[in-house]
């Protein structure tokens, strides 16, 4: 009976945690194809037909052009088999998925900590918290999805073999973190997670553990090299062409990413992140000194063998593949919190239980879970709407934060709706600058340029000190003909984000209409170093070279 009793406590907690993450996601099913997801699925020949020859493409190729994830495609065909184009299907399937992997967590806290209480608040929680939002509603995001729950079976399999070990089970923790590696590959730290597992909570480390963590580094190392082995766009430049600069400017993210863990009330899709120029930055010192003091309590936990010590870990370890060590595009997504999350809550949910029976409280800790979990709850619902489709998706920067508009003009169709939104969000708010740059953004790509300039001399007066809005203006003045101005403008440009190639190409440009080739020269060679792409220079570099060929 009492077996059968805590199988029934189980279930019930499971049911629970599923109804309210359906309940929170269920407007998802509303959702269209949104940026990635139109190209890279709905557009993708590959995916509409399971015949042998497209199979054979998915794990040969990088079907996305930039990432080798194999069983994430094979996953989308499947979709496309049951589902055809319909959406609705996709996000049915990333529902099931996050359902699966909060369940996997369920059962990995009880079994790490013989808690159901703990277990069910830290499942519930991270299955509700709102930065999940755009891995599970966004359909492009299934990779995150697919790759934790192979993550999180591997490592419970890694858990029964330290318990038992034998063959077969060893097999099976191989298999598992293969399928996870061909579906993120940032899920490569499993074997170092291992090994702390064994250090913190299991207080030893067997030769028999470093031994049977070298064939999985050997299959982490190999899929590895095939996402990055000829990749133009991971691994192939660190940001501010240096990893200084990639180091100094994620490290601002790590104090924003544990914001948002603890207070997500302001998720972005797109968070703007400075480059860096110097350790001595105020916000990179105060950064630097939160992640010592983290490690430090890691650490510390670590030798006392207490769980905080392994949970913590558990987001730096998770957290470190996305902080562009590796360098790749994007310098901070909620998505890249999808499986560290999980290294927050349990500490925080511990430290709270005990504080509550500190006091006296500790019946309270189910209504504090409660209330908490209906907070998130009622975060995410109103956060699913964001990726319904792509004038949702563009209004959750558009008119949050300025962005860098396209190199060249275009003359692109009206953007109508982006236009209404934008002057809509400026009658409430006529001092945002990010909304005025946007606005002169938009007259920018559709080569309006007088009302471009107007647009962002307002920005720059509101914000003299955003490297976006100093940017544009600049090539804004440049491209009307308006050098001095021009020169000047992206200066400042320059002095805000020093690392910024973009800002001192438009320079060099600027020097070059100016006449002054030497200044031209030298900007332009700065930029260089910031951006390895010999591809992207080639154009500029000729149009230089012959000025240089004319100059006295």
């Amino acid at each position: 009976m009492p077996e059968r009793d805590a199988a029934r406590t189980h279930w019930l907690a499971l049911a629970v945690i599923a109804g309210a993450t359906i309940l929170a996601y269920a407007g998802s099913f509303g959702g269209t194809w949104v940026s990635d997801d139109v190209t890279a699925i709905f557009g993708n020949p590959t995916l509409r037909a399971l015949t042998s020859e497209n199979i054979r493409t998915l794990f040969t190729s990088r079907t996305d052009g930039t990432n080798y994830i194999p069983l994430n495609f094979l996953s989308l065909a499947l979709d496309h088999r049951l589902w055809g184009s319909d959406p609705r299907g996709f996000h049915l399937t990333n529902l099931l998925l996050h359902l699966a992997n909060a369940a996997a967590i369920y059962w990995l806290v009880a079994r790490l900590h013989g808690s159901r209480g703990l277990a069910t608040a830290a499942a519930l929680l991270w299955s509700l918290h709102p930065v999940q939002v755009e891995s599970v509603a966004w359909i492009s995001e299934r990779k995150n999805l697919l790759s934790t729950f192979f993550f999180l079976l591997a490592f419970h399999a890694y858990l029964g073999l330290t318990d038992r070990a034998t063959v077969g089970r060893y097999l099976v923790v191989v298999a598992l973190y293969v399928a996870a590696l061909l579906s993120k590959v940032n899920t490569i730290v499993l074997p170092a997670l291992a090994l702390w597992y064994e250090i913190v909570l299991r207080r030893r480390l067997r030769r028999g553990d470093l031994l049977r963590a070298l064939p999985l580094l050997a299959c982490g190392a190999v899929i590895a090299w095939a996402n990055l082995h000829d990749n133009a766009s991971h691994g192939a430049a660190y940001h501010g062409g240096s990893l200084a600069v990639t180091l100094r400017t994620s490290a601002t993210t790590v104090p924003r990413y544990l914001r948002n863990v603890v207070a997500p009330f302001d998720l972005m899709t797109y968070y703007p992140v400075p480059l860096r120029s110097s350790w001595l930055d105020p916000s990179v010192a105060a950064a630097v000194a939160i992640i010592g003091a983290l490690a430090l309590v890691t650490c510390w936990c670590a030798a006392r063998g207490y769980p905080e010590g392994f949970w913590l870990a558990w987001f730096g370890v998770t957290l470190s593949p996305m902080l562009n060590l590796v360098p790749f595009p994007a310098l901070m997504n909620d998505r890249y919190l999808y499986l560290p999350l999980l290294g927050v809550l349990v500490p925080l949910l511990r430290l709270a239980r005990r504080t509550l029976a500190s006091v006296g409280a500790a019946r309270g800790a189910p209504l504090a879970v409660g209330v908490a979990a209906s907070g998130l709850a009622f975060l995410t619902t109103t956060r699913v709407p964001v990726f319904h489709d792509p004038l949702a998706l563009w209004a959750d920067m558009g008119l949050r934060t300025s962005y860098i508009t396209a190199d060249q003009p275009y003359g692109s169709g009206p953007r109508t709706e982006e236009k209404r939104l934008l002057a809509d969000a400026l009658r409430s708010h006529p001092h945002r600058a990010a909304l005025h740059n946007n606005v002169g953004g938009l007259a920018f790509e559709e080569n309006r340029l007088p009302d471009a300039l107007a647009s962002l001399t307002r920005a720059r007066d509101l914000d003299p000190n955003d490297p976006a809005i100093a940017l544009n203006l600049g090539r804004t003045q440049l491209r009307l003909g308006r050098v001095d101005d021009a020169i000047r403008t992206l200066e400042r440009a320059v002095a805000l984000e020093p690392p910024s190639f973009f800002a001192r190409l438009n320079l060099a440009r600027a020097h070059l209409l100016k006449g002054d080739v030497a200044a031209a020269r030298a900007e332009f060679t700065r930029a260089k170093t910031l951006k390895a792409d010999p591809y992207f220079w080639r154009g500029f570099e000729r149009t230089l070279a012959r000025a240089e060929e004319r100059a006295p």
